[in-house]
């Protein structure tokens, strides 16, 4: 184990501080904020006040900046800013990102940015607000900021992740091995542990499957009950939270007429008709009964979904039928079978999370896969899309899908022959794209499956017409709106004419009017004979499609959820499903990672390994001879035997070492100094007894070096690291954990990278050169890490990161007489060498005579 620990999270020798939360009041006072390089405002002039311990829903159609209102309130917004003054007289705050800040954020009438550690809030993506590696360090996180006692944090952590449904999760698994749902729970785990006096929560349940709905709700009412903390709440489908909201503020854009009325107030008409400078409005505020049962509201024009209790004629969601769908049913389609699975496992790594899978899909058919978050939906749908290797059995295409591919499995097609027959819409849209214009991104599949242009750019804008995209034809993918990219999209893969269209998550974030589109355009899909498959855990997108349902569900429970499905219970449109068994979500276990090949490598601090490392293989710099170089290698070969390595395992742990020794020995020896006897020359090339000597003596010490140091250093976890670097060397925190946080979102840009590849490759990108594909790829990957980074430094802030207040730490770092015994034998190898050398005559400092 490494010598960094967590105590138990069930340890309770010291007292508890987990006390009520000092709840407080949040006042907008005409606020608002633009965007650096934005034209307009996202949000201008909101006049708002939330009082202390108040349940707040806000609502609004997409568009409307309730996600810059979070961001405004949790002090996120306009820090470091400097007063700048316009012509007329009035005056905004241009912060160091470029963006601009009017009007105020009080906390208790206290600005924002002063009340440290008050506001909590859990942003849209939670992926990108990971910021450890382990799940546990995580949620300890805000606490350790808010300088909570360990043993407290740890309490904390625990209650956290039981209250949002993740009970016996291990806390030292990774996080790249948890689901987007599961990541969503562990962000709002987060936030619950710093039990925060002002709780944001920025569309908490938008990726959860109705049981994690269910647990999150409950677990903030838990919280709001116990802590009387003040919340504000943004989400489209408000139905499950409605009965704990005291509060529903609905926002909108000022109207032409409030506009002008406004106008003539002030005089300034040059604010008239300029969309930049429209005020963002309170359209409807009260009580849920006042807001929801006033006729005057029309929810559908704003987009709003109705709360199930107060849905109205035409409000509830049924079974939608458009003009062009075809007679057969979408649960069975027109029969002719286009994808079949035979003894399917699927799985990452080798490892199935499910068996036996035997599935059929015909065309003009709709598939709706569910199950709850980490069920493995996705993994399903990237093995059938030929994304994804099965871990055994097969993916098997019909004659007629297969015609003209080599062979009739998906997985070992070409990327061309992929494109034309099966198309994947990824969840996250820019994982997509691939060209610089809207026009081009779709004219892309055509492209690569043997079109003209003339033709791939007329196919290209009846697509864009038909999703109301042709207006951006020559606009860049990237700055459209979220609901435009999902469109443009599910438009790019159409434009190849694939037989087979599986869309992940295709209504994740939708308000009404949006998700009404998304329906529509599914449907019209059918009519053309695509079979369509969903991966969703969206209820009424399963019931307004009439889908097909495939459930997958833990094996313990497969009989008891047919009983389900056939009843229509717990929300499961009736009608039985196809039952997948997996393996249980949160029973899925992985060792702990140990941190050393060697128990006694493994127990040393993780700071002073590495400084072991440094001791153990810089002072060998000194000099360039075969006997210091000779010695040293054979003490580290001692020394690694006894503490558990073989030699074997020494080789296989440093190979790269083994690889470049011989090659710069080999160039020493060809082009070394000359001295004594010459071997052989040839040009340039001259080899004599001292270049000889210097080979060997070069090889040697190479492995000396580099043996020690990788071995030493291998298996280090970063944030055990980290934690030695704050708590021994003494180094700002602000330095070690931003460096950590930048190590966590390297492994998440290594998913984003292969993501990009497996669309690349559904997309008819993955046969190309690969030095040729590499650049457009690293460019997408750049977009993706500079979004990543600047949502990572918000979330980081969120949970109280970077105050000035000192901060506690939940893992201790320790050290023992072990670890200064591990630095002196370290700095003995070196020096034993060095003296050996000089006892022989052969040391030369730097390799000179």
């Amino acid at each position: 184990m490494p010598n960094t620990t967590a105590p138990n999270p069930n340890h309770t020798n010291a007292p508890s501080r987990d006390t009520a939360a000092d709840n407080a009041t949040l006042t907008f006072d005409n606020w608002g904020y633009r965007h650096a390089s934005r034209k307009h405002f996202a949000v201008r002039g909101l006049s708002l006040t939330i009082e202390a311990g108040q349940r707040v829903l806000l609502l609004g159609a997409s568009g409307i900046g309730k996600s810059t209102i979070l961001e405004g309130a949790a002090g996120l917004l306009g820090g470091d800013s400097q007063t700048v003054t316009a012509d007329d007289g009035t005056t905004s705050q241009l912060d160091a990102d470029g963006g601009v800040t009017e009007g105020r954020v009080l906390i208790d009438g206290t600005p924002v940015q002063q009340a440290h550690g008050r506001v909590g809030l859990v942003l849209q993506d939670p992926d990108a607000q990971a910021i450890f590696q382990r799940l546990g360090d995580n949620v300890a996180f805000g606490p350790e900021n808010l300088n909570v006692p360990r043993d407290e944090t740890w309490q904390r952590v625990a209650r956290s992740l039981d209250a949002v449904g993740m009970t016996g999760v291990q806390l030292h698994r990774s996080v790249m091995h948890l689901s987007g749902g599961q990541m969503q729970r562990l962000a709002l785990a987060g936030a619950l542990a710093m039990r925060p006096g002002v709780l944001l929560l920025d569309e908490p349940t938008a990726n959860l499957d109705p049981n994690g709905v269910e647990q999150i709700v409950d677990a903030v009412r838990g919280v709001l009950d116990r802590y009387h903390s003040t919340m504000v709440l943004v989400e489209h489908r408000a139905g499950p939270w409605i009965d704990m909201i005291d509060r529903v503020v609905v926002l909108g854009l000022e109207t032409d007429d409030m506009q002008r009325a406004r106008v003539a107030q002030t005089g300034d008409e040059d604010e008239v008709d300029r969309s930049g400078f429209r005020r963002t409005v309170v359209v409807a505020d009260g009580t849920p009964d006042d807001v929801f049962r006033n006729p005057d509201l029309d929810f559908a024009e704003l987009g709003i979904w109705v709360p199930a209790k107060y849905r109205r004629p035409g409000d509830e969601i049924t079974r939608i039928h458009t003009a062009d769908e075809p007679a057969y049913s979408a649960r069975t389609g027109n029969g002719q079978v286009v994808l079949t699975t035979d003894d399917l496992a699927i799985g990452r790594a080798g490892k199935p999370i499910a068996e036996h899978i035997d599935l059929a899909f015909s065309s003009g058919q709709i598939t709706a896969l569910v199950g709850m978050n980490g069920a493995g939906k996705s993994t399903l749908s990237l093995t059938l899309a030929g994304l994804l290797e099965p871990v055994s059995g097969r993916v098997r295409a019909s004659a007629e899908l297969a015609a003209g591919a080599d062979g009739d499995d998906p997985f070992a097609w070409k990327s061309t022959e992929l494109a034309s027959r099966i198309s994947y819409v990824f969840q996250n849209p820019e994982h997509q794209f691939a060209r610089g214009s809207v026009l081009e991104e779709v004219m892309l599949g055509p492209l690569r499956t043997g079109c003209d242009e003339e033709e791939a750019e007329r196919r290209a804008r009846e697509l864009l017409t038909r999703f109301n995209l042709i207006q951006y034809a020559k606009a860049n993918p990237y700055t459209l709106s979220g609901g435009e990219k999902r469109r443009l999209t599910v438009a790019a893969s159409l434009a190849a004419a694939p037989r087979v269209l599986i869309l992940d998550e295709p209504t994740f974030g939708q308000d009404r009017r949006t998700w009404m589109q998304i329906v529509t355009l599914i449907h019209s899909l059918r009519g053309d004979g695509v079979s369509i498959i969903v991966v969703t855990h969206d209820r009424e997108l399963v019931t307004a499609l009439g889908a097909r349902l495939v459930e997958l569900v833990p094996a313990d429970t497969a009989g008891e959820w047919k009983t389900r499905g056939a009843a229509g219970a717990n929300g499961v449109p009736a009608g039985t499903p196809q039952v997948v068994p997996v393996s249980a979500v949160n029973e899925r276990t992985e060792a702990p990672k140990p941190s050393s090949r060697s128990k006694v490598i493994a127990s040393m601090n993780p700071a002073f390994r590495l400084i072991g490392a440094m001791l153990a293989s810089l002072p060998l710099l000194l000099s360039l001879d075969w006997v210091s170089a000779s010695v040293a290698l054979g003490l580290e070969a001692v020394i690694l035997m006894a503490v558990g390595f073989t030699p074997w395992r020494i080789v296989k742990s440093t190979w790269p070492v083994w690889i470049g020794a011989p090659g710069s020995a080999l160039a020493v020896l060809l082009y070394g100094k000359s001295g004594g006897a010459t071997w052989w020359q040839w040009g340039m090339i001259h080899v004599t007894d001292r270049s000889a000597e210097l080979a060997l003596a070069t090889a040697v010490r190479i492995l000396a070096i580099g043996i020690p140091t990788i071995i030493t250093v291998l298996g280090i976890d970063a944030t055990d690291l980290a934690d030695a670097f704050s708590q021994k060397l003494r180094l700002p925190d602000r330095f070690v954990y931003g460096g950590l946080a930048g190590m966590r979102l390297f492994s998440v840009l290594q998913d984003d990278w292969s993501a990009l590849t497996a669309s690349r490759r559904s997309r008819g990108l993955g046969d190309d050169n690969k030095f040729k594909a590499f650049f457009p790829q690293a460019f997408a990957l750049l977009v993706l890490s500079i979004r990543r980074s600047t949502t990572l430094a918000t979330a980081m802030e969120a949970r109280g990161f970077g105050g000035d207040g000192p901060r506690s730490h939940a893992r201790v770092s320790e050290t023992h007489a072990r670890d200064w015994v591990f630095l002196a034998v370290c700095l003995a190898i070196p020096v034993v060498a060095l003296v050996c050398a000089g006892l022989a005559g052969t040391f030369a400092f730097l390799g000179g005579n």
